[in-house]
């Protein structure tokens, strides 16, 4: 048993030290927002050109942890790296101007303590306020008081042979090349073409289009500060030639999504970045301190809150997810954009059930228009085609007309009229356009219109709660009406006739030729029947991926056989996956999400001959319904399944067009009690044989158990089989 425990202890102190090793290489990369460890350790490397600078940041990334922990901050933020990089910078910064003394020892400690207690504040009200990130204003802010307060403390002793440090790789290049890896050395405070080279692969080891986005940002800034008279030695000797650099990184691709229309605006940002140098430098010399990262700050600050604020969407998107490469917020922006609603646009379920007919839908030609151009009207069409039984003589010949009307989401009514009578067939109401109504409040400035509903068949009460489903009154023929039907429209305020806003449906089938199609969210046009998906519980349970569960798998891929375990796993914010047990380099992750509609899958990290890619592939979103003649279409990221030549060219052409993209359709089935979900693949690519990919995924289920076999076909022929061992 000993010899267990200590092997277990040994383990735990490696885990231990691998941890804190990589949560120092994250503030070493965090300085270009990256998180590569690779990375890390290359800018680690450019600061210890000279030993006692690297030493002097190392010790800055040390002190800002340990200050950080002691004061409670979150242990994720520190892991991170976004105290350690403000600690890192002091810490450079300061060992850049400061010879080693107990004395600086002591004015290291306070300044670090100083910018990690400035990261907490001005994190927590930049973000609550302004929706801003930080940067790095606390080091800054931290460094700037230091250099101020050594006028008065004459015992740390200033050292500017520091300023002179050995110039390694001159006139090896032109001289805008030297410049150029002059500056990016400048960000960590080096004056050695050595670093710059080794920040340079650091940087394109993380990302191609972040080197890209350097380039085309020095030469922006360059360009307009020599043009206006500037000192091209000033890009480096007075820290400003990598304010440019960051400025095009963050505006480019980090915060804004990466497109041409971003290149523009980074060259834009770039030079405003220099403007910005040049003005900060006048105020900043009389007082003997450098501008440090405050152009790039200023800049990057000014060009992302113009965007932010925006009323148009123009050509410019935000990056919605947390904040990666670029060519990874690229992916990951246009894949959402596919698969999932767009978080800015209100989405809410079908105010009906059963089929219904879109008779108006956004933008028609009748009413829908100008201000009022995203609703739709729905109607009940019959087996012959019509809206009316009879001769369509009376309300009641109409199959809407007394039909139930439900709450398309949670929200409290604000706003009901229930008193009007409604018209005759062909008669409108054109005083009380909108009829008989509900108003519901959903959230924020978003609330939903329930028009031209029956006399007197409104279920619920001004400011009464109202669940998704619930009844809350039936369709008539009140107000502009000539016939029985429901308006339905999204609106950013409770008054009648308020301008509408662009929505969207969640969870319905829609009739596409002979095909029942089910889709998770969109605006469905005019003429398009659509039905509100009804869950089935018993589909629910069998696809069940329930947390805590395991699932050893016997593979057999055409004769080579392998064994798989995964299992499910659940964390502290509720976040669910799939996870392949196995060491470190093995591991592979499957993200899911589950609701009471369907589940889908979200992202896959790990090797593409793993069996729980398959899954990924064959089941990337799963609606609970019990129907065969329903299917339904996805479009997945090739990333994890493309080989590294492939994967690289795609990330190069990613900006202008997708290179390989991945298109699915799915059916489900039963058999024997279990469920089969059977998808196709559709792989178009212009890279050639990019990838290797099965053309038909077989999933089945069993109720209790959750995925019980997998099989893949090529061509027609089956070369995978899994299944589970007993």
């Amino acid at each position: 048993m000993t010899g267990r425990d200590d092997y277990e202890h040994d383990d735990g102190q490696v885990r231990s030290i691998r941890d804190t090793l990589s949560t120092w290489a994250a503030a070493y990369s965090q300085i270009y927002f990256s998180r590569n460890l690779l990375s890390g350790l290359l800018f680690c490397a450019a600061t210890f050109v000279d030993p006692w600078h690297g030493v002097s940041g190392l010790l800055g990334v040390i002190l800002a942890n340990g200050t950080a922990r002691l004061i409670g901050r979150p242990a994720a933020s520190i892991e991170e790296g976004f105290y350690g990089f403000n600690g890192l910078l002091t810490g450079l910064a300061l060992g850049l101007y400061f010879r080693p003394s107990i004395q600086f020892a002591l004015l290291l400690v306070l300044a670090v303590g100083l910018a990690v207690v400035l990261a907490v504040v001005l994190r927590n009200l930049s973000e609550r306020y302004l929706g801003l990130p930080v940067l790095s204003l606390p080091f800054v802010l931290a460094t700037w008081i230091a250099l101020l307060a050594t006028r008065r403390f004459s015992t740390v002793e200033f050292a500017p042979d520091l300023l002179s440090l050995t110039n390694l790789g001159e006139d090896l290049f032109p001289d805008i090349v030297e410049l150029y890896l002059w500056s990016l050395g400048a960000t960590f405070f080096q004056f050695s073409m050595l670093s710059g080279g080794l920040i340079f692969v650091g940087l394109l080891w993380f990302s191609r289009w972040a080197a890209l986005l350097s380039i085309i940002g020095f030469a922006s800034g360059y360009m307009v500060y020599t043009t206006l008279g500037g000192i091209p030695s000033d890009l480096h000797v007075q820290f400003i030639g990598f304010n440019f650099i960051l400025t095009a990184i963050t505006v480019g691709g980090i915060w804004i999504v990466l497109s041409p229309a971003s290149m523009v605006y980074a060259a834009a940002g770039a030079a405003l970045s220099a403007m910005l140098s040049a003005g900060l430098l006048a105020l900043a010399q009389p007082y003997g301190i450098p501008v440090l990262a405050m152009p790039f700050i200023a800049a990057t600050q000014l060009m992302f809150f113009a965007i932010l604020i925006r009323t148009d969407r123009g050509a410019l998107r935000l990056v919605r997810v947390a904040p990666s490469s670029p060519e990874s917020n690229l992916s990951r922006t246009l894949y959402q954009a596919r698969r999932y609603p767009d978080p800015s646009v209100p989405a809410l379920f079908l105010p009906v059930t059963g089929p219904w007919l879109i008779t108006q839908g956004p933008g028609g030609e009748e009413t829908h228009t100008g201000l009022w151009a995203h609703a739709w009207d729905f109607e009940v069409e019959g087996e012959e085609g019509r809206t009316f039984r009879n001769a369509g003589a009376s309300l009641e010949d109409y199959y809407a007309y007394n039909a139930p009307v439900f709450a398309p989401g949670d929200a409290r009514v604000v706003r009901i009229v229930d008193h009007l009578d409604d018209n005759p067939v062909g008669e409108v109401d054109t005083a009380n356009s909108w009829g008989n109504l509900m108003i519901l409040w959903h959230s924020d400035s978003v609330f939903s219109a329930l028009c031209h509903l029956k006399k007197g068949s409104i279920q619920v009460k001004d400011g009464e709660i109202v669940s998704t489903g619930q009844l809350v009154g039936r369709v008539g023929n009140s107000g502009r009406s000539p016939v029985p039907h429901l308006h339905f429209q999204l609106q950013s305020s409770a008054t009648i006739g308020a301008p509408t806003l662009r929505g969207e449906f969640l969870h319905y089938l829609t009739q596409v030729r002979d095909a029942v199609c089910y889709v998770t969210h969109g605006s469905p046009e005019q003429d398009t029947v659509v039905t509100a998906m009804t869950a089935e519980e018993t589909v629910r349970r069998a696809l069940t991926l329930a947390p805590g569960r395991r699932w050893a798998w016997s593979i057999d891929r055409e004769g080579l056989r392998t064994r798989e375990t995964w299992r499910s796993d659940i964390d502290a914010l509720g976040a669910r996956s799939l996870v392949v047990d196995g060491k470190r380099r093995d591991t592979a992750k499957l993200s899911f999400f589950t609701d009471s509609h369907y589940t889908t899958m979200l992202d896959y990290r790990g090797s593409p001959k793993r069996l729980l890619g398959l899954m990924y592939l064959g089941l990337p979103r799963i609606p609970f319904l019990d129907d065969e003649r329903i299917e339904w279409s996805d479009d997945l990221t090739p990333e994890a399944f493309l080989n590294p030549v492939a994967n690289l060219a795609r990330e190069v052409l990613l900006p202008f067009f997708e290179a390989v993209t991945v298109r699915t359709r799915s059916r489900l089935s039963r058999v024997d009690g279990r469920v089969i979900v059977s998808t196709v693949l559709e792989v178009d690519s212009t890279l050639g044989a990019a990838t290797s990919l099965p053309g038909r995924i077989e999933i089945e289920f069993a109720p209790g158990i959750g995925p019980a076999a997998i099989r893949a076909f090529r061509d027609g022929r089956l070369v995978l089989t899994a299944e589970l061992e007993r």
